[in-house]
């Protein structure tokens, strides 16, 4: 059977993935699928469609980041009633508490980041434009700070969560079940038409098993439009070895051709092998775009790489992030259609009770300088309107302004500083979200991003000397709830109603919606 009507047959990702619940019995949703369906209105979502379809990479910081390398606006105050003193201690003295531009010398950048834990590339890409900041990501209708509840309240941004549907499988079925707004009107990034039906990878994440083989009778979905789970090689679960079971499933596959009598009896087979053929076919051409980076032509761009203006770029070495993101951004550039993908795993490690002030600030560094690698990346390997023209890297025809990159965690944690040198579990955190200056927001009347600000305004509470010191958004200040990042992805999508997609019945009833981007930034320190 050609490929393409096996696609067509198969219902390819579209079709049986984003199963409305009146699909005929014949095919059987996911036990996830159908809880999540039975819970939310996806074909109540009011639908202003956008003209180019965003791709969305979710960055999850698993454990809970402190905010600390990203709001020190407060550490003086902070400093003065911890536990244990940040001045005092010897992986930071007293440059902790002193701005950049002071005489003796410091560590606060001009927006209050941390300089030595990632603090000087997040103000590069804040000056840049290249990302915002929100610092009141704070959860008040759940106040749990236990990682479970943390995770689902904020669905972690993955495809699926513990029996319930996650970002990515609710986007699909909003998408299928409201394919006639898309189809016709919405064009990916490289201007192909949307054709629910023939998607290929469009949600990949990057960390945990796909469930793409997976023999569950009940997750019966044809494998496009399933999670499928790769790695920072790009390797996939479709290639097959080249073993002896293979060459023996090949030769009975091609005898059995020969013979149409058996053609039906094997047609599951046949069509499997063609489907996985295909998908390792597609994506063994990423794999081979992933070394090709483009050359900077900005010489502000190409010195925060270290590089010469008009040098190719590269991701930093001996970097724990590199490779993993790099990937995931090579995945969104090469495969226009890949629309939601999640990255975690090896980003974990944040939780950071113990001994933080020598492992968090090494981490926040080495993240926010792939961060830094990954915002060039994806600027100069498109043409977008305001951003690069010319020749895109890697012979690359697409936009690139599409693509947006939440990075965030299951929760904050306390600036107290306690007696093991980290900090314990608390509510408020930040939000990092760079690219997508072309991307629309459908809570925001059809407003694009506004990229290099930071929003929101935090002050510390608790009892002086003791393990509880946080922070928490001023009175008055714009603030948000975990579930309003994913509000906010569905409405990039085109929903303008979102709150129906982040409802739940038990933690979140009334739903979130989506963050008001056109929120105005505060204003430097110095």
């Amino acid at each position: 059977m050609k490929r393409r009507n096996f696609i067509k047959s198969m219902g390819a990702v579209g079709a049986s993935a984003l199963l409305p619940s009146t699909w005929p019995t014949a095919f059987n949703m996911s036990t996830m699928y159908k809880a999540a369906d039975a819970a939310i209105d996806y074909a109540g979502a009011q639908i202003a469609a956008p003209a180019t379809m965003p791709q969305v990479i979710n960055i999850y910081l698993y454990g809970g980041p402190s905010e600390l390398s990203g709001n020190l606006t407060n550490i003086v105050d902070i400093d003065a009633n911890s536990q244990n003193s940040y001045a005092a201690a010897a992986a930071f003295g007293p440059d902790i508490l002193r701005f950049q531009n002071d005489p003796n010398g410091g560590l606060i950048t001009p927006n209050g980041f941390w300089s030595g834990a990632g603090g000087d590339d997040m103000q590069f890409m804040l000056d840049q434009n290249y990302m915002s900041v929100y610092r009141t990501l704070m959860k008040r209708k759940d106040g749990t700070r236990s990682h479970r509840e943390s995770i689902l309240m904020n669905l972690k941004g993955s495809l699926d969560i513990e029996n319930s549907a996650g970002v990515g499988t609710r986007i699909a079925a909003m998408l299928y079940q409201n394919r006639a707004n898309f189809e016709g009107t919405t064009t990916f990034a490289d201007g192909s038409a949307v054709d629910m039906d023939n998607v290929i990878l469009p949600f990949v994440s990057f960390e945990g098993d796909t469930r793409a083989f997976a023999t569950d009778p009940d997750y019966a979905v044809p494998l496009l439009l399933r999670g499928t789970t790769l790695n920072e090689d790009l390797q996939d679960p479709y290639t097959r070895l080249n073993n002896g079971n293979a060459t023996k499933l090949d030769a009975m596959v091609s005898k059995k051709l020969a013979d149409p009598a058996y053609v039906s009896r094997f047609d599951k087979v046949i069509n499997s092998n063609d489907l996985r053929e295909y998908l390792a076919q597609k994506i063994g051409s990423i794999q081979s775009a992933s070394g090709i980076l483009p050359a900077v032509s900005n010489a502000t761009d190409a010195a925060a790489l270290g590089i010469a203006a008009g040098t190719t770029m590269s991701y930093p070495a001996n970097n724990r992030y590199s490779d993993r993101l790099q990937a995931a951004v090579t995945l969104a550039i090469e495969n226009p259609s890949s629309m939601y993908i999640t990255v975690g795993g090896g980003i974990g490690g944040w939780d950071d009770h113990n001994n933080g002030i020598d492992n968090y600030p090494n981490r926040m560094n080495q993240l926010f300088a792939a961060l830094k690698a990954v915002a060039l990346h994806i600027k100069y390997s498109g043409t977008q309107t305001g951003g690069v023209t010319g020749t895109p890297g890697g012979g690359i025809n697409r936009r690139t302004d599409n693509i947006v990159i939440n990075v965030f965690g299951d929760f904050g944690r306390r600036v107290n500083l306690n007696n093991s040198e980290g900090w314990d579990h608390g509510n408020n955190q930040n939000l990092y979200t760079i690219g997508g200056a072309g991307v629309a927001s459908a809570a925001n009347g059809g407003a694009t991003r506004q990229l290099g600000k930071v929003v929101g305004r935090t002050e510390r509470v608790g009892d002086p000397g003791t393990n509880n010191q946080v922070t928490e958004p001023q009175a008055g200040s714009y603030e948000i709830e975990p579930m309003s990042i994913a509000a906010s992805v569905y409405s990039y999508f085109g929903v303008q109603n979102s709150e129906i997609l982040t409802a739940d019945p038990d933690l979140n009833p009334a739903g979130d919606t989506a963050i008001d981007e056109t929120v105005a930034g505060e204003p430097a320190l110095f």
